[in-house]
């Protein structure tokens, strides 16, 4: 069952903050537990609402982590139209300063959130479920970007490798505890193969191209916009994508506390940010040619990434069937040690808000 804890999560959390010291002497527990008991003219609902404003949505900053790659344009777009900050200073959070971090890829961007200096982020399935299944409290709150030709595996133009059989033996280089482990996993999976069955290469993301054209590695496997530019540089062709196979889920996700402790704030971060969607949705020639430049390609080709990109936002019941699958295997696989239950740690409720939905329609 999916999550609705940051709207039952109120009550509980002053009780439990009165009890433990928390808020301060001057607020009477009867107050809350039993409203008629001191002040009849004000509504329980009412006061539930005035007690909750005192204690939540403080904080004084909205950390936001992503990686500079098509499939997060959004958040891009997000940060450099300012309508996040606008809209939290309208909503009277003018003291939220919004702060975005870019990070070359998930396992960087997850060590980073460990460490407690993001807030709410855009990741890959398989860095967001390995740091749940590690201890870290987060929370996957939407799905920032799928689309199963935005993940394939790469072989050099001059290859003699013509299917996934022919890499039995063969040195495969990828971003190791990255989505692409999680995708090739299930290739080789549906070919009757596993990962022992090759030299699996951990390369950093910013090498592979130079990789496979020195012939470190025998092909990658990797995301948009460096199959891209393999191809626009004359160095690699596709051997085979994940149409058919899979989504390539990646996801919104945010530290536990921080999203209970502030939930108004998250749901105008959902808000803008689906607003954000809807504006490349609609006008993704112009976008592709305005941030070209950032991802090192011509615009046409940055016009035909985002073709291929789906933004859902919201998380369906298909979408956690597929986390599971990703959170299973990475227990099979011995990467993480504890199994994990996805549904445990989905909250949808900002994702899934009809505040939402009416940019995503």
């Amino acid at each position: 069952m999916k999550k609705t804890v940051a709207r039952l999560f109120i009550p509980a959390l002053l009780v439990m903050m009165i009890f433990t010291g928390c808020v301060e002497s001057s607020v009477d527990v009867s107050d809350y537990l039993n409203p008629q008991a001191k002040d009849t003219a004000e509504s329980a609902p009412k006061k539930e609402k005035r007690e909750a404003k005192d204690i939540l949505n403080k904080t004084e900053h909205l950390n936001i982590a992503l990686q500079p790659i098509p499939g997060y344009l959004p958040v891009t777009v997000l940060q450099d139209k300012g309508w996040l900050d606008e809209a939290l200073k309208e909503a009277g959070y003018e003291n939220v300063e919004v702060s975005f971090t870019e990070f070359e890829s998930g396992p960087p961007e997850r060590e980073a959130v460990a460490a407690g200096t993001q807030d709410i982020g855009v990741m890959g399935n398989v860095p967001t479920i390995t740091g749940v299944a590690n201890g870290q409290h987060l929370y996957i709150l939407g799905v920032a970007y799928n689309g199963e030709k935005t993940e394939a595996v790469l072989v050099p133009n001059s290859s003699s490798i013509s299917s996934v059989a022919d890499l039995k033996d063969k040195r495969v280089g990828l971003v190791v505890g990255s989505i692409a482990q999680d995708y090739f996993y299930r290739l080789l999976k549906q070919e009757g193969m596993d990962m022992d069955d090759l030299d699996i290469i951990d390369v950093k993301l910013s090498e592979q191209i130079e990789a496979l054209s020195s012939e470190k590695v025998d092909a990658i496997v990797t995301w948009q916009p460096t199959l891209a530019k393999a191809e626009a540089q004359n160095v690699a062709k596709v051997l085979v994508d994940g149409t058919g196979l899979y989504k390539c889920e990646n996801l919104v996700f945010g530290n536990m506390e921080y999203i209970e402790m502030n939930p108004q704030i998250v749901q105008i971060f959902f808000q803008q940010y689906a607003r954000a969607v809807q504006e490349v949705s609609n006008n993704r020639n112009a976008y592709a040619e305005a941030y070209a430049d950032k991802y090192g390609l011509d615009a046409s080709m940055v016009e035909t990434i985002l073709e291929d990109i789906c933004y859902p936002v919201a998380i369906t019941e298909d979408d956690i069937e597929d986390f599971q699958k990703t959170a299973d295997w990475l227990y099979e696989a011995d990467i993480v040690q504890k199994k994990l239950d996805v549904e445990d740690c989905v909250n949808d409720i900002y994702a899934n808000d009809e505040s939402v939905a009416v940019y995503l329609k």
